[in-house]
């Protein structure tokens, strides 16, 4: 079974690249640019990963983070924030978020982060 994960940034360029990585690496992958959108597709979707970033335009990450966190269907996948913050610790307290990854970052710890998040959660259930 493919690994679903759904990306948001509000960064084209960067959703194309971590699109790219994924998808290189077995991952079916669905995106978006709006933060807006991203609790309606993660219902949809249902992704076993979901790598947010902490700034978008619009409605920000840790916001998002909260949203999904809060909704019985989607409170069990794991959010991986991506960020050139580096208060991670605090970010991830404050929005429930289950790691974080800091940009810029290398395509196998982009991988190797989803993938552990991915197993993590499935043990889980």
């Amino acid at each position: 079974m493919m690994k679903k994960v759904l990306i948001v940034d509000d960064d084209s360029d960067i959703l194309c690249v971590v699109e790219r990585i994924l998808k290189k690496n077995g991952f079916d992958v669905i995106s978006t640019l709006r933060g807006e959108e991203v609790v309606s597709k993660a219902k949809k979707f249902n992704p076993q990963a979901i790598l947010l970033d902490v700034f978008l335009s619009g409605v920000d990450g840790i916001e998002v983070c909260k949203c999904l966190k809060a909704q019985p269907e989607t409170k069990e996948i794991p959010v991986i924030l991506f960020s050139a913050h580096t208060n991670k610790e605090e970010v991830m307290k404050f929005c429930n978020a289950d790691d974080f990854l800091q940009k810029p970052f290398e395509a196998c710890q982009l991988v190797n982060k989803i993938s552990s998040n991915i197993e993590k959660s499935s043990t889980h259930h």
